[in-house]
């Protein structure tokens, strides 16, 4: 895994090479994607030459029309209507491909957001919650997000744009070199160099202020989530105001590198107006010479002005197509002074992407006839958090098929942490077996699918209470789980009071939708274990206190529906309160490590 310094990353020197190295994942990743890119890409071409040539062709079509109107025979013979289509022709392509490209590079960049997310989310997963301990949930947040926002600049404004920008110029100097020689030799002097040291400048010069920018954006993020979370305790021990001042620092200092990018973006633009200006008065005046020069040697030739009246349109199309082609070499400066930013973005992602799991599954599964999970076995399983005390010391366990057993005891002492290590959610020293096969021979899909598990804390999902419910049932079992089937459940642990029968299961739950009380909650747990033991491979059954938070008389009722559920099945139970230990056989003490 790469480490990832804050401050070695803003105070190192930045290089092309080690941008393309941080960058280079995600654009392997974006492969996915290319042949929308590619269209992307080829609709930003036809937007180009179309403005390149709409521009060009127009100015020598009005040139040439104005020198062929000084004599009757050059206006009679001029040909108004070829140049005339063409210049609708480039029009319509130009407005038609402008259309298609923003259009598909909205499309494309969508979907690629969401591919990245998917990504980092199945990176993240098999870290969780071993890998995890040192990122804080909002910094988690503002990386799947933020950090990911950041990088959509990547393929639409950075290489892109690279790419359009490198035939703009190539194509302008071949131009200037087949009409007018001294143009394009000038155009190559001028315009080439500019592809180099345009990126590198304002890649160099963005990079540290683009650096602090993203992390400063972090810190005020997590702040203001913190602040929004703590607000009853901030307000009850008077630090509210405390920490409204930490805020608004923090938002100073955010608008302060946002000034300094502002103050760069400014330098570009007056760069690129300077360079604009240069080059169109070199192409004029290397232009006026070989006008000058072809007006001498008709002169000495005694045969009138018509190569001079050819040159004159030449020079104005040159010049016109020359400022046309600045359209793609305008947004190199800001797309590069940026990249200090998407650079951090990348290396903050790859911080925890990089990262191996603590658990592993193997591929290979089991035999399914052999395997049934019905018993549990630990023996002498040793565990501590990192960087803490033990929590568990050669604990020995065993659970025979269809057992109930209680694991009781202080807080503290590892009642919680023994489930985690059963679900390997964390690494154990020791042996833990399910029907007799240890469980890191056991593929994931069938380790989850042998257990039904309620976890202390019960998530809501933003989605309807249908998903909520469908989530903890295999998606084989799933499909022949019916809508009356989940409505059952519902009454049976008393959640069909939340909406009328016909809207219950399509009402939407979690931040966004319908709160749940602590206890409704614990019961929406409770009718996941209920769904999940509808599967037949569903033998084991682990409850974290599952009616935490109930009054007494819902309690009993959730204690009954139990009771019919588990028969057959094998039972391990946490638990403070006296009342669930009716439902086990035997009560295992487990006391706090010192």
């Amino acid at each position: 895994m790469r480490s990832f310094d804050k401050k070695q990353l803003t105070n190192e020197q930045p290089t092309l090479a080690q941008l393309f190295r941080d960058l280079k994942p995600f654009i392997a990743l974006g492969a996915k994607y290319r042949w929308r890119f590619a269209l992307c890409f080829l609709l930003s071409l036809v937007v180009l030459v179309s403005s390149i040539g709409l521009l060009g062709l127009s100015g020598w079509f009005i040139t040439a029309t104005a020198v062929a109107g000084l004599t009757i025979t050059t206006a009679q013979a001029f040909n108004f209507f070829t140049p005339g289509a063409a210049v609708r022709g480039f029009s319509i392509a130009r407005t038609a491909s402008r259309y298609g490209e923003r259009l598909s590079s909205h499309d494309a960049t969508f979907r690629l957001l969401a591919g990245l997310r998917v990504w980092f989310f199945t990176k993240i997963e098999p870290l969780v919650p071993s890998g995890l301990g040192r990122v804080r949930q909002s910094e988690l947040l503002n990386r799947l997000v933020a950090d990911i926002d950041t990088l959509d600049g990547l393929y639409l404004r950075m290489i892109a744009p690279l790419l359009l920008a490198v035939v703009a110029v190539f194509g302008v100097v071949a131009l200037a070199f087949f009409f007018e020689m001294h143009a394009g030799w000038f155009l190559l002097v001028v315009l080439v160099p500019t592809l180099w040291w345009l990126p590198s400048i304002f890649f160099r010069s963005g990079h540290g202020p683009g650096q602090n920018l993203i992390t400063t954006r972090e810190q005020l993020r997590n702040r203001m989530m913190d602040y929004v979370a703590g607000q009853a305790e901030l307000q009850i021990y008077g630090a509210s105001a405390r920490y409204q001042e930490r805020i608004l620092h923090t938002e100073k200092r955010m608008l302060n590198h946002e000034w300094q990018m502002a103050q760069l973006n400014g330098l570009a633009m007056l760069l690129i107006a300077l360079l604009i200006g240069l080059t169109l008065g070199g192409i004029i005046w290397f232009g006026a010479a070989d006008i000058a020069g072809a007006i001498q040697q008709e002169i000495s030739q005694q045969d009138g002005a018509r190569q001079s009246h050819v040159h004159g349109p030449i020079i104005v199309m040159l010049a016109l197509a020359t400022l046309a082609a600045f359209e793609a070499i305008v947004p190199l400066p800001a797309a590069f002074q940026i990249m200090g930013q998407t650079q951090g973005a990348a290396r903050r992602l790859l911080d925890i992407t990089e990262q191996k799991p603590a658990v592993t599954f193997p591929q290979q599964t089991v035999d399914d006839v052999l395997f049934t999970g019905a018993t549990l076995a630990l023996d002498k399983v040793c565990f501590h958090y990192p960087g803490g005390n033990s929590i568990l010391e050669d604990f020995s366990l065993n659970v025979v098929a269809g057992e109930r057993v209680a694991l009781i005891g202080p807080t503290g002492c590892g009642k919680s942490t023994l489930l985690q290590l059963i679900t390997r959610e964390w690494p154990c020293s020791g042996m833990i077996a399910l029907g007799d096969v240890p469980t890191e021979a056991l593929s994931e899909h069938q380790l989850r699918r042998v257990m039904a598990v309620m976890p202390q804390r019960i998530h809501l999902f933003s989605t309807s209470l249908r998903d909520n419910l469908l989530l903890a049932v295999d998606p084989v079992v799933a499909k022949a789980i019916s809508d009356e089937d989940l409505l059952a459940v519902l009454a049976e642990v008393g959640l069909d009071h939340i909406a009328p029968a016909e809207t219950l299961l399509d009402t939407w739950l979690g931040s966004v939708g319908q709160a749940l009380s602590g206890g409704e909650q614990r019961r929406l747990g409770l009718a996941r274990v209920l769904l999940r033991l509808r599967d037949p491979k569903c033998t084991l059954v682990l409850l974290d206190e599952p009616t935490e938070g109930l009054d007494p008389e819902t309690e009993q009722r959730m204690i009954a529906v139990l009771e019919r559920a588990l028969v057959g099945k094998s039972l391990l139970l946490v638990t403070h309160r006296p009342a669930v230990l009716a439902l086990v056989q035997r009560s295992i003490v487990l006391s706090a490590q010192r």
